[in-house]
């Protein structure tokens, strides 16, 4: 992403689809949630451990053994990819796992045509071992490193008996045959709505065939179905028998297979495309990824990747007919979505690290990267801070390219007509640099508005004073009055809407509060405001006069320092204020104080930037810990 507009200011990870029998993809923003009650979550004995990572997840229904009538033929299947997923997150939904410098086997045999893949590995090469444990020290049950084994055995098994019924323990059924890698992956998508041309593999590492053999069989078993057996390129593929309701699924049909160091679980057609690369011919080949997985590097807690474009073209084959009945999508849509988005996570200096990763559109316009002013304007207790760079370019930009599209350029006209009546669209936009949404403390409440940063103070100032002059001359009409205040040598135009109840009537009059409804805004050399009420407005003019700023304080330091001061786009959540302000709003919370608080209480910040290159666009995410 290059310029943005104050609406779109930071475009966190996204486009990752779901698919059946896939591990979780990371969410645009994680929260880490713990084990329901104790053993609490353990931290890491010593750097150097091989063993997997206790992440915390949300409970999962059980998965009940032996069959019933109606069915899914697929459910063995899905207890399987539970259980294993499970056995993989024992601590939160942000850490989905990492990768060595060489790709593990469940990437190599991924097939090279699949257009969505995401990798969870638990056994922490490279520097996520050490890096992690200095993060999970921020989290009860983590202190404690040298009692991790025992501790990571127990959590693991508390959450893969909770996912299976009890029937299901990691250390005894899992650990001896799993070696720590789960990823998954989507097919091509198909050209028809038909349930059995859907391709979904879901791929688990192995350290002992036999016993993953036997694990997987038992499981299928237990559960009831009917399996039948036969031999593709030489390995064995086990399928099951549709049975009940499930017959009427046209023929889909559940497989799994021991596949060198993998084990491969999903539909026939993608079980049999595994075994195709042999190890040496899958995702990996494909010239795409490679490009997509060279763009994140470094050792890292998670992988994600996603053929955006081919996806894209896919959605558009399948509705087939019925797109006929849809408008059609402008072509500027089109022109916006990257042919691919790479996402990678890991945990390095006291932070989770989410960086995604896309081709640079030429549409957007060349890259203009700079230090953001905003967080120096707005207050130290701002609680959200959402801005963007060169606003006033980017809205040009996408108004111009809006025009450009046969079906949309009356009502472009139609906007520019109306903007005359101030001067046109360059007297609205031509003066706007940096624009950002803020909300900051006041009091036991919250306040906010819009700040901007002006390149023509003078044409900022001439556009507020006719928008106040409209106001004044016709606004009693529409229930609205305006006056001006002085504050701080800086003149404050307050806008009193409260009037507007009675021309809206009763329905729409309802939603302006008891008190009345206010916005002021006011213009100096270097900002302008629009605030609700007056507080916020006061503060930032307080913030620019030298007050203290957001940018001045050390959270918001070390954390931009990570997240790369140089952009075009930033992103702030202060956690920690957040939590204490809703905490202040809602006092009976149940269990929240015993159950929940502890954990969130680990919790900082967030912070994202977004640094377009002449390439590659780079967007990251920064989740902060106390301590970190």
């Amino acid at each position: 992403m290059t310029d943005q507009d104050p609406t779109q200011a930071y475009q966190p990870p996204t486009g990752l689809p779901e698919a059946a029998s896939a591990p979780p993809a990371p969410p645009a923003a994680p929260t880490v949630v713990p084990p329901p009650g104790p053993p609490a979550a353990p931290g890491f004995a010593a750097p150097e451990y091989p063993g997997p990572l206790a992440v915390a997840t949300a409970p999962l229904e059980p998965v009940q053994g032996g069959s019933r009538p109606g069915r899914s033929k697929l459910k063995w299947l899905i207890a399987a990819v539970v259980t294993l997923a499970v056995a993989g997150t024992a601590a939160g939904a942000t850490l989905l796992l990492t990768r060595d410098a060489g790709d593990p086997a469940v990437l190599s045999y991924a097939p090279a045509d699949s257009v969505a893949y995401a990798e969870m590995r638990l056994d922490l090469p490279g520097s996520q071992a050490a890096e992690l444990a200095k993060v999970m020290k921020a989290f009860p049950g983590f202190e404690d490193q040298a009692a991790f084994p025992v501790k990571l055995t127990e959590a693991l098994d508390q959450l893969v008996g909770k996912a299976t019924g009890g029937a299901q323990s990691y250390k005894n059924d899992i650990e001896p045959w799993f070696n720590g890698q789960v990823s998954g992956s989507v097919g091509p998508l198909p050209s028809s709505a038909d349930p059995k041309a859907v391709r979904a593999v879901a791929l688990v590492g192995v350290k002992d065939a036999a016993k993953a053999q036997a694990w997987i069989d038992a499981l299928v078993k237990k559960d009831g179905a009917t399996t039948t057996t036969e031999t593709y390129n030489g390995v064995t593929i086990t399928l099951a028998d549709p049975k009940g309701a499930a017959a009427d699924m046209a023929g889909m049909k559940g497989a799994y297979a021991i596949v060198g160091p993998v084990l491969a679980l999903g539909d026939e057609a993608s079980v049999k495309a595994v075994i195709d690369t042999g190890g040496k011919s899958g995702l990996p080949t494909n010239a795409q990824f490679k490009q997509a997985e060279a763009s994140v590097t470094g050792d890292r807690l998670a992988f994600a990747y996603v053929d955006t474009a081919t996806i894209v073209k896919g959605a558009q084959t399948l509705a087939g007919a019925a797109a006929s009945a849809m408008p059609k999508l402008p072509q500027i849509a089109a022109d916006m979505v990257p042919a691919w988005t790479a996402t990678a996570v890991s945990a390095k200096d006291g932070a989770f690290i989410i960086d995604t990763r896309s081709p640079h559109l030429a549409k957007a316009g060349a890259p203009k990267n700079s230090e953001s002013r905003i967080p120096g304007l707005v207050p130290a207790d701002t609680l959200l801070l959402a801005e963007g760079h060169n606003v006033g370019e980017a809205l040009t930009r996408t108004k111009d390219a809006l025009a450009a599209q046969p079906e949309l350029k009356d009502q472009v006209k139609q906007i520019e007509d109306a903007l005359a009546i101030v001067g046109g669209w360059d007297a609205v936009t031509s003066w706007m640099d940096e624009a950002g949404v803020a909300i900051t403390k006041t009091g036991s409440g919250v306040s906010g508005g819009l700040v901007v940063t002006p390149t023509d103070a003078a044409a900022a100032e001439k556009l507020f004073s006719q928008l106040k002059a409209f106001v004044q001359l016709g606004g009693a009409q529409a229930g609205l009055t305006v006056k001006d205040e002085t504050y701080n040598g800086t003149t404050i135009s307050v806008v009193d809407l409260g009037g507007l109840g009675n021309v809206l009537g009763s329905s729409a009059g309802g939603m302006i509060p008891a008190g009345g409804l206010t916005i002021s805004f006011a213009t100096t050399d270097k900002v302008v405001v629009l605030g609700y009420g007056t507080d916020f407005t006061k503060a930032v003019i307080d913030t620019a006069a030298g007050g203290p700023s957001l940018a001045s304080t050390d959270r918001f330091k070390t954390a931009l320092k990570q997240a790369g001061a140089s952009n075009s786009a930033l992103l702030w959540v202060d956690l920690t204020g957040v939590r204490g302000l809703v905490e202040g709003m809602i006092p009976d919370l149940g269990g929240y104080g015993t159950d929940v608080k502890p954990y969130l209480e680990g919790f900082d910040s967030i912070i994202g930037t977004t640094v377009p290159g002449d390439t590659i666009d780079a967007a990251t995410l920064v989740i902060r810990v106390k301590g970190g």
